[in-house]
């Protein structure tokens, strides 16, 4: 569920993004702050508080939005436009427009069930045609000893023989029953450790880790939980966010991801403060190389046939 934002929220989140951007803009330039500072005649103070959307750190709004133009200026971001967005006339997806998630037919309970139906419809069919098998077996049996007992054989068979046989007979087919049963609960075995999904973290930098999963079952469902400190959190589907939120301590959020989709971006500011879980299992994107500030994860989607 996507909770509703309000001006406050959106503001707080406006300005990470807009510090977060700048910042990596200088990063991408390899412009250290004291050479900003040089650069722009802004205090180091202060474009450490930009960086970090602490707008309220500034002297005022007038210098805020002077100051965001001057940053932006030295850095090759469009200055104007983050002001516009400051404002709140402009939004960082205004480029494209949100796409809805694709309604998902029944419950993930009720196709789990039907699933399990299904399932167990196709493990007691061999064994309802074995036992069927085995009637057959026994009723030739009885009826070749009806037409014995009524002919005039050279050698008659005495009962006893009769009921030896139709024993043997018997316990060959409870024989083979019992390994088919087993071969069946072995198969089953195997298909559900097969089938369990599984999420790994397939390469990872400073701003971006590749999140494998396989095996996964449709719809997939993506939770976000704040920790420790405020997080902004935002998930792109094709370009199109399905979530934008600015993530208090314990604040929990969902979105579920449109059926099939194979790839997704889950873009985290200040990661270190944000848990994130596939259908249910943790992802975990930690490294010990680098220290968890802005993050994208990029999502690769294998789903079971």
């Amino acid at each position: 569920m996507i909770s509703k934002k309000t001006g406050e929220d959106v503001g707080v989140g406006n300005e990470i993004i807009i510090g977060d951007r700048l910042r990596q803009a200088r990063l991408d330039k390899n412009i250290s702050i004291d050479e900003l500072q040089q650069k722009t005649k802004i205090q180091k103070r202060y474009l450490e508080a930009i960086e970090s959307g602490n707008f309220a750190a500034l002297p005022g709004a007038y210098y805020v939005r002077t100051f965001i133009r001057q940053y932006a200026e030295a850095v090759g971001e469009k200055g104007d436009v983050l002001v516009d967005i400051y404002d709140g006339k402009d939004r960082i997806d205004s480029e494209s427009r949100r796409a809805q998630p694709e309604t998902v037919q029944g419950s993930r309970k009720a196709l789990h069930e039907e699933k399990s139906r299904n399932k167990t419809t196709r493990e007691h069919l061999p064994v309802v045609l074995l036992g069927f098998i085995a009637f057959m077996i026994v009723g030739v049996i009885a009826y070749a000893a009806w037409q014995d007992r009524n002919s005039d054989p050279v050698i008659s068979r005495t009962t006893s023989s009769l009921q030896v046989e139709n024993s043997v007979s018997t316990e060959q087919n409870q024989d083979q029953s019992s390994e088919q049963d087993s071969a069946e609960s072995t198969e089953t075995t195997s298909s559900s450790e097969e089938d369990q999904m599984e999420v790994s973290m397939e390469d990872s930098t400073q701003s971006q880790a590749t999140i494998q999963v396989t095996n996964a079952e449709d719809p997939l469902e993506l939770e976000v939980t704040g920790k420790n400190d405020r997080a902004w959190v935002g998930v792109s589907v094709n370009g199109n966010y399905t979530l934008q939120e600015t993530l208090q301590p314990g604040q929990t959020e969902n979105t579920t991801i449109p059926e099939g989709t194979e790839n997704f971006v889950v873009t985290l500011g200040a990661s270190a403060n944000v848990d994130v879980t596939v259908n249910d299992q943790e992802v975990d994107f930690d490294d010990p190389n680098y220290e968890l500030l802005r993050k994208d994860l990029n999502f690769e989607v294998t789903y079971q046939d």
